[in-house]
C-alpha cells in the first residue's frame, strides 16, 4: 500500500515535516535519531514536531543525512543551532559541502525558489535569515556496513551511490524499515505505476545500489521514501521491481535521444526535454529542475556509452 508520508509510521517512528519533505523521528530504548532534514524553511516545523514526539527537542540525539542535496540536509544548520547537543552525521564528502561558500549560495537559492511552490509550509515567527543553509561541524562520518545501536534496534548503513557519489541508505532490521533516500529513485503522484529514476552521477552505481536494496527481499516491510510516501505490504517488492525496471527503460530512452543527436550531449538533452516534456507531457516535475536533472543524466549515459566503446 502507498500511504502518505505524514503522521506515525508505527509506535515508534513519527514522521515530521512535510509530505514532500518528510523527517522520520526514529525513537529508540537508547538513542533517537532523525533521518532526512528536507527543506530549511521546514526546520521551525521539524524542531516543533520532535518536541511533540520526544517530550523535549534535547532528547533527539542524532540526525542523519542520506545524501547533500539541498532537500534533503536544508533543515540541518537550523536544527544544529537550535539543539546543540545534536550529532550530525552523513557521508564524509556530505559535511564538507557546507563548508564551500559557492554551494552554500546555491543551495539557498534553490531552498528560495522551491518554497515559492509551497503556500502550506508556515515560518512561524522565525525569520528567514534564520533558516538560512550555513556551515555546520559533522560528527564521525558513516560507512558502509556500520550500524548505530539505538537500544531496542539499530540502524544499519548501506552504501548508495548512483544519485550522488556520497549517498547512504539505512535500515532498521529489527522493525524491517528502509530508507532508501533516492537510491530507489522517487514516486510519481500522478502514477502509481511509474518510478521516477533518479540516477545523476552514474547509471552502473545506481543500479547496483538498487540490486542491493533489493537483496534485502523480504525483510523489508516497508519503504520509507524521502519524498510524498511509505510503502507498505505488497507495495514493496512491487516498488523495488519497478525501479530496476524503469532505470533500464530510462537509459534506454536516453541512448535512443543519444543516437538521434549523433552523440550530442547538449542537442540530446533539449530535445528530449522538448519532447518528453513540452510535447508528450510525460514528466511530472518543474521544467527547470527537470533540464538540469536530465543533463546530468544524459551526460552519465554518454560517458558510460564512451568507457564501452573505448
Amino acid at each position: 500500500m502507498r500511504r502518505a508520508a505524514e503522521g506515525k509510521l508505527n509506535d515508534r517512528i513519527f514522521i515530521t515535516g512535510h509530505t514532500v519533505y518528510p523527517g522520520y523521528i526514529v525513537k529508540g530504548s537508547k538513542r533517537s535519531v532523525m533521518i532526512e532534514a528536507g527543506l530549511n524553511i521546514l526546520g521551525p516545523s521539524y524542531l516543533r514536531q520532535a518536541s511533540e514526539f520526544l517530550g523535549s527537542p534535547d532528547s533527539l540525539d542524532s540526525l542523519f543525512v542520506t545524501h547533500g542535496h539541498y532537500e534533503h540536509m536544508g533543515a540541518l544548520p537550523f536544527l544544529k543551532r537550535s539543539i546543540p547537543g545534536l550529532e550530525l552525521r552523513a557521508h564524509e564528502s556530505t559535511g564538507r559541502l557546507l563548508e564551500n561558500e559557492k554551494t552554500l549560495k546555491v543551495m539557498n537559492f534553490l531552498s528560495d525558489q522551491t518554497a515559492q511552490y509551497f503556500d502550506d509550509i508556515e515560518v512561524k515567527d522565525e525569520g528567514v535569515e534564520e533558516t538560512r543553509i550555513g556551515p555546520v561541524e559533522f560528527a564521525d562520518p558513516l560507512r558502509e556496513g556500520d550500524a548505530v545501536d539505538l537500544g531496542d534496534c539499530t540502524c544499519e548503513v548501506f552504501s548508495t551511490p548512483g544519485h550522488t557519489r556520497d549517498h547512504l541508505s539505512y535500515f532498521l532490521r529489527e522493525q524491517g524499515i528502509l530508507f532508501p533516500g533516492e537510491a530507489l529513485g522517487n514516486p510519481i503522484m500522478e502514477r502509481e505505476d511509474l518510478n521516477k529514476v533518479e540516477f545523476l552521477t552514474s547509471f552502473p552505481d545506481y543500479v547496483s545500489s538498487i540490486e542491493k536494496l533489493r537483496s534485502l527481499g523480504s525483510s523489508v516491510k516497508v519503504i520509507a521514501m524521502s519524498h510524498l510516501y511509505y510503502y507498505t505490504d505488497d507495495d514493496v517488492p512491487r516498488f523495488m521491481d519497478m525501479a530496476l525496471r524503469d532505470a533500464h527503460a530510462y537509459r534506454d530512452l536516453i541512448d535512443s535521444y543519444l543516437d538521434m543527436e549523433n552523440g550530442d550531449i547538449e542537442r540530446a538533452a533539449a530535445t528530449m526535454a522538448r519532447v518528453e516534456y513540452d510535447e508528450k507531457k510525460s514528466v511530472y516535475q518543474e521544467r527547470n529542475a527537470y533540464v538540469t536533472n536530465l543533463t546530468a543524466q544524459v551526460k552519465a549515459v554518454a560517458a558510460m556509452r564512451e568507457r564501452i566503446d573505448n
